[in-house]
């Protein structure tokens, strides 16, 4: 007898069916109209969704536990109906040889709720190294311009990244670091900032990787787009280049009448209207292939200083998908498309075996009963900064979520320890 079965509405290969998911050792074996199980969990209301994978999260540990560590982002993750997230290298010390890769993936293992994996920077003192550091991870990371801290790499080195094995994934924060500074100036809101970090920078730095790597069988993805010419560099990209972005650049535009207007400072930055509706629409036409958060926290008291000194970070992670799931019931969107760009398409990108509900996967599962709306308020989310700029957007959180077959939240209740996390990447 299979040793746990849940029953209900199951999204399985693009339909949505009553059927009975079989699991065992947290892997699905079976998907059928009736199975027996020694458990067995009927799901009488709402609907059972492929959990969802965040390819970009700033857990901020080690060096910035004030902020967020593991265990506040991986079960603020949880909460949001996500179970496998991939962590950014820009921590203290940065993520960049083997000690510091190895000393974060120890506290990872000791503190994640959610199944992760780990980024390794690629950097001016690194970018010498590449057959030593692409060892540690099958993710890397380049900024080509500041963000908010001082790893880089300067464009004239993406030549060598044809070195790295065509496996790996190479994501870019791509905003060109010469267009940076030319454009550089001490922004007072959020309209200035739009223009200190113009979208040129970002056209600019997508058109020199496309020069070096594309064409290449190597795999390439460039993060959180913000910009409709940035897009527009991308429109004969290959099956190897994928784009991803975030819920706030989807959502939020400087035109709008944001108050506390440090709390949307991020990069890079939220842009016009009309850009914003076009980045919906790319989105929604496929252009667009993944969603990612780029959560990253900032304390309130940094986030309230003078627009000036407050660091560009949004947290974003345990919003996501119920933000997403309510506007796409709203607007009754296809849920396919949801689930591909949340699920299916960053499970291919990172290489774990979840995303689908399919027999031989890891058995990661969300319940959201539509009906259930609510409004997002600051004490809804678990995140140590304890606050979030989508406040007061409407949401479908998850009423359960399941990770490798085990029930980790239950309506409020979190039914698994920290730790419960796996590591799913590999050192050689």
């Amino acid at each position: 007898m299979i040793e746990k079965v849940i029953e209900g509405k199951v999204y399985t290969r693009g339909k949505i069916l009553e059927c009975c998911v079989g699991i065992e050792r947290g892997r699905i074996v079976s998907l059928k109209r009736i199975l027996d199980g020694e458990e067995k969990i009927k799901i009488r209301r709402g609907i059972i969704l492929p959990a969802g994978i965040d390819i970009h999260v700033h857990f901020r540990e080690p060096g910035y536990e004030y902020k967020e560590d593991f265990s506040t982002g991986s079960l603020s993750a949880l909460y949001g109906g996500i179970t496998c997230i991939a962590d950014m290298p820009n921590t203290n010390p940065p993520t960049l040889d083997t000690i510091s890769f190895k000393e974060k993936l120890s506290m990872a293992k000791r503190k994640s709720y959610v199944d992760f994996v780990l980024y390794i920077g690629v950097t001016e003192s690194n970018v010498d190294k590449l057959d030593e550091i692409s060892k540690l991870s099958n993710l890397l990371k380049i900024y080509l311009g500041e963000s908010t801290g001082s790893l880089f790499l300067d464009s004239s080195n993406l030549e060598k990244l044809k070195e790295i094995e065509e496996k790996k994934l190479i994501v870019f924060h791509a905003e060109d670091r010469k267009c940076l500074d030319k454009n550089r100036f001490q922004a007072r809101n959020l309209k200035e900032y739009a223009k200190s970090r113009p979208s040129a920078c970002e056209s600019i730095a997508i058109r020199k990787i496309m020069e070096n790597l594309g064409g290449t069988n190597h795999r390439i993805h460039i993060a959180h787009i913000s910009s409709l010419s940035g897009l527009k560099e991308l429109e004969h990209r290959d099956d190897n280049t994928t784009i991803g972005i975030t819920p706030h650049h989807l959502f939020f535009n400087i035109e709008q009448d944001l108050e506390e207007e440090s709390l949307y400072k991020v990069n890079p930055p939220i842009r016009g209207r009309i850009n914003q509706e076009g980045l919906i629409e790319a989105f929604l036409n496929k252009e667009i292939d993944i969603l990612e958060s780029d959560h990253a926290p900032h304390s309130l008291d940094e986030k309230e200083m003078s627009f000036e000194e407050s660091p560009a970070g949004i947290p974003g992670v345990e919003t996501m998908y119920p933000i997403m799931m309510y506007y796409f019931v709203k607007k009754n969107l296809p849920l396919s498309r949801l689930i591909n760009a949340i699920s299916e398409k960053p499970a291919d990108l990172l290489g774990v075996n979840k995303g689908r509900i399919e027999e031989g996967r890891d058995a990661d599962m969300v319940i959201f009963d539509l009906k259930n709306v609510k409004r997002i308020d600051d004490q809804d989310v678990h995140y140590k900064c304890g606050f979030t700029p989508f406040k007061g957007f409407k949401a479908i959180f998850p009423e359960k979520v399941f990770i490798r077959g085990e029930e980790a939240i239950d309506g409020e209740e979190c039914l698994i320890e920290k730790g419960f996390g796996k590591y799913l990447g590999e050192i050689r």
